[in-house]
C-alpha cells in the first residue's frame, strides 16, 4: 500500500519508505509504549487515549508531544445522531477535533473530541483498544487506510460490553447481546443464541442456557475471544478489506493481530461519500447508539490521571 525503498530495482531490508509514510495513529494508545517504540524506529505518528496516563511522563519529550488525551466519537455516529450537535471545530496538526455542545461543562469540557477521520493512508492501530476495536476497520475505510487491530475485550458499536456474534449464529446475536450482557453477564451463564437455518427448531433453543444445547452444538461454539476476532473480521470484510491474521508474540492470551492492507478484488473502488454511507448502513444494522457511545466516552474521562490499563 505504501511506496518502497529499492536498490537496483530490489527492495531493501526496510521495504516501507519512512519518508513517504503518511504516518500512524494509535487509537486508544493506553500506556503509550507502542507509540514510543514506533517513533524511535523512525516512523512518524501519534497516539491518543481518553485518559492521560502516568506512564506518559516517563517518555522523552519527543514522545510526550505525540501522546494526546482525547475522545473519539466516530463521524458516522455524529451523522446518524443529529442531536449530538457539536461546536467549535478546531484544527490541530491537520486533524479535525470537535467539542460537544451539550453538557460541555461536565467531565470532558477540556478534552478534545476526534471524529475518527484521519489523513488518507494513515496507518490506524488499535492495540487492546476495547470499544474502538470494531470501529477500527470502519474508520480505516473512511480514510482509505490500512489498519492493525489486536482485539481484547468485546464491545459493540455502541461501546457496550457484549458477546460478539460469529459464524456460529450467522452474526445475528448483536441485537440481543448488548442488552443482555450489560445487565446479566455476572448473574447467569445464558447467552443469546440464534439457530442456524440448518438446525431444526425443535432440536435447539433460540436463546437460553448453554446447558440446553446438545454436546455437538456446544462443541462448535467458539470462545468469546474467537467470536470477537471473527466478528470484527466480518466487519472489515464488509467494507472491502482482505483480512490477514497473525498470532503475535505478546505477554497476553489476547494476541491475535488482524491486518487490513489490501482490498477484496471483487469489490469496486468507491468514493468518500459511498464509503460513509456503507459504514452508516453497517452501524444501523448493528444497532449502534450514538448517545450510548457518548455517555460511555464521558465515563472514561472520569478516572484520575495515572490509570495505566493496557
Amino acid at each position: 500500500m505504501y511506496a518502497s525503498n529499492e536498490t537496483d530495482g530490489k527492495p531493501t531490508e526496510h521495504s516501507v519508505t519512512k519518508a513517504g509514510f503518511p504516518g500512524f495513529v494509535d487509537i486508544g494508545c493506553g500506556n503509550g509504549v507502542l507509540v514510543d517504540v514506533l517513533l524511535h524506529e523512525g516512523y512518524k505518528g501519534w497516539g491518543f487515549d481518553a485518559r492521560n496516563r502516568k506512564s506518559w511522563d516517563i517518555f522523552p519529550s519527543s514522545t510526550q508531544r505525540n501522546l494526546k488525551q482525547m475522545i473519539l466519537v466516530p463521524q458516522p455516529l455524529l451523522e446518524l445522531n443529529p442531536d449530538l450537535e457539536v461546536e467549535n471545530k478546531v484544527r490541530s496538526s491537520g486533524f479535525l477535533f470537535k467539542i460537544p455542545l451539550k453538557k460541555s461543562k461536565e467531565h470532558v469540557s477540556n478534552v478534545p473530541w476526534h471524529t475518527g477521520i484521519f489523513g488518507k493512508g494513515t496507518f490506524i492501530i488499535s492495540n487492546h483498544s476495547d470499544e474502538l476495536t470494531p470501529w477500527t476497520p470502519l474508520l480505516a475505510s473512511l480514510s482509505s487506510s490500512p489498519f492493525l487491530m489486536i482485539p481484547c475485550c468485546s464491545h459493540n458499536l455502541s461501546g457496550l460490553r457484549f458477546r460478539a456474534p460469529s459464524k456460529f449464529n450467522s452474526y445475528s446475536a448483536d441485537t440481543l447481546a448488548p442488552s443482555y450482557f450489560s445487565s446479566s453477564v455476572t448473574k447467569s451463564k445464558s447467552v443469546a443464541i440464534t439457530v442456524s437455518s440448518e438446525s431444526r427448531e425443535d432440536e435447539q433453543p433460540k436463546q437460553g442456557s448453554l446447558k440446553d444445547l446438545n454436546t455437538a452444538t456446544r462443541a462448535k461454539q467458539p470462545s468469546a475471544y474467537a467470536a470477537l476476532c471473527d466478528w470484527v473480521s466480518h466487519l472489515a470484510a464488509a467494507v472491502g478489506y482482505q483480512v490477514e491474521k497473525e498470532m503475535l508474540r505478546l505477554p497476553s492470551t489476547r494476541n491475535t493481530g488482524l491486518v487490513g492492507r489490501a482490498m477484496i478484488d471483487s469489490i469496486e473502488p468507491s468514493d468518500a461519500v459511498e464509503r460513509m454511507e456503507k459504514v452508516k448502513a453497517i452501524a444501523i444494522k448493528e444497532g449502534a447508539d450514538g448517545a450510548a457511545w457518548v455517555e460511555r466516552a464521558k465515563s472514561l474521562t472520569r478516572a484520575s490521571k495515572g490509570t495505566d490499563k493496557h
